[in-house]
């Protein structure tokens, strides 16, 4: 299933810091499909791919937690266009 994150930055050079180790080696079973970062000092969404949404909050919040508010939703596979 795929899984949006979105990441309301709190702490900008901690998020970035953590998030370009974290990110690029995910556990096996997950993907990262793409990062957007809309405001690099506030904003960044992810898709990922994985068995379930606590599967890849167990990977992020460790991580992630203490430098970003996150949001976690699974994206509907009949209305997502691309």
């Amino acid at each position: 299933m795929y899984i949006v994150t979105q990441h309301e930055i709190t702490d900008p050079e901690l998020f970035w810091q953590k998030a370009s180790g974290t990110l690029t080696h995910p556990p096996v079973g997950m993907r990262l499909h793409s990062t957007m970062v809309v405001e690099r000092n506030k904003l960044c969404q992810c898709m990922w791919e994985a068995e379930s949404i606590d599967v890849v909050r167990d990977f992020l919040e460790p991580e992630l937690g203490e430098a970003s508010v996150m949001t976690y939703g699974l994206v509907d596979p009949d209305r997502a266009i691309g």
